[in-house]
């Protein structure tokens, strides 16, 4: 890897360097949805106190049988995990991977996993000039040439174990891709006889783009899924992934046992029961995501990126010291994700996850102040 994988939230890592109290601090960094977790689940674990002398349901099947009606598949076809990050570290191993094309700038997570699989990872980047769209036009293109030389390959006894790697919506950039787009590369891609993982971690914002509906036809598509990002509950550490029964039935044998807790179990059912709190959720990104957008425009120096998720990625000033800003805002109680440390962006640029108003207005006045005073 060029860098070390760096992750937002690092909340108490900075208390501690700063001699605060986590709860001193206003956390952009993490994009966690800040309505908090849903009061159902918190009333289930409230009530799962009693089960806790008990090892966890090894197979998660309430859960599994729940998501599985939830998005009209086979139970089969779903495999948890302790976050969905365990399941990203064990894809290479279980899919055989040698090689790994990640759609980035992006969350790195995946290309970690491959090189620690011994994978070799290439970046098809988007770029600033195009706002960060992502690069469809170019992963189209590289499968088709992918496809050509396995077919010359094949010919000599060779086997691809090549993956594609897309985050939908992306995070850093916000960017997002139709599913009809999403569709026609995976039709390439699965030709080519290449997997395709997309990781829908922040999905639930834009829930119409999701490929989650095609996993019964699409045998070589993989789906990632969070419970941490929308339904605000990062410390419960749950995450799911969606394929193939025979696939996920691999994957979930690399898996160690009772990988998720019971309490990691009944938060899952009550989340997804919970419809109101989704309701109440996206109408409220819907609502304050513009207005915040809008507010970050009227701050000379920014760039605001179009986003689809629950933060925005702002480029600053190319003179700007992004690190030094960083801990500028630390020092006022504000932490800010720093996008320079993601493989391939080379812009100056910070994201923001969107909190209530309050919030989000401070943040605004911080870098507006810190803009108009120089942030190198």
């Amino acid at each position: 890897m060029t860098q070390p994988v760096v992750h937002g939230g690092q909340v108490h890592q900075v208390a501690k360097a700063l001699g605060r109290s986590v709860d001193s601090f206003i956390d952009f960094s993490a994009s966690i949805n800040p309505l908090g977790p849903p009061a159902s689940v918190l009333r289930a674990m409230q009530e799962a106190l009693s089960a806790c002398g008990h090892y966890p349901d090894p197979s998660a099947e309430e859960l599994r049988m729940r998501l599985a009606k939830e998005h009209g598949i086979s139970s089969d076809s779903i495999a948890l995990g302790n976050g969905s990050s365990e399941l990203i570290r064990i894809l290479p191993q279980a899919l055989s991977l040698r090689q790994g094309y990640v759609a980035g700038p992006t969350f790195m997570e995946y290309e970690a996993s491959l090189y620690i699989a011994g994978a070799r990872c290439t970046h098809v980047l988007a770029n600033s000039g195009e706002k960060y769209a992502p690069p469809m036009e170019e992963l189209s293109l590289l499968v088709d040439a992918i496809r050509s030389g396995f077919q010359k390959a094949a010919r000599r006894g060779g086997e691809p174990h090549t993956a594609v790697f897309l985050c939908n919506p992306n995070s850093p950039t916000g960017r997002v891709v139709t599913a009809r787009s999403l569709r026609t590369l995976y039709r390439k891609i699965e030709a080519a006889g290449l997997w395709m993982v997309v990781d829908e971690a922040f999905i639930d914002f834009c829930p119409s783009h999701s490929l989650i509906k095609e996993i019964s036809n699409a045998r070589r598509l993989l789906i990632l899924r969070s419970f941490t990002k929308f339904y605000g509950m990062p410390g419960i550490r749950l995450g799911y992934l969606v394929g193939a029964p025979e696939t996920v039935a691999t994957i979930r044998r690399l898996l160690p046992p009772w990988s998720v807790s019971h309490f990691a179990q009944v938060a899952g059912v009550a989340a997804v029961g919970d419809a109101r709190y989704r309701q109440r959720s996206v109408k409220f990104m819907h609502q304050e995501r513009p207005r915040f957008m809008r507010q970050l425009r009227t701050v000379s120096g920014l760039r605001v990126i179009p986003s689809s998720a629950n933060f925005v990625m702002v480029e600053l000033p190319s003179t700007c010291v992004t690190a030094g800003l960083v801990s500028r805002l630390a020092r006022q109680g504000i932490l800010v994700r720093d996008c320079q440390t993601f493989s391939g962006m080379t812009q100056p640029a910070l994201r923001l996850a969107i909190r209530h108003p309050r919030d989000n207005n401070r943040v605004i006045h911080a870098l507006k102040k810190a803009l108009r005073e120089g942030c190198d």
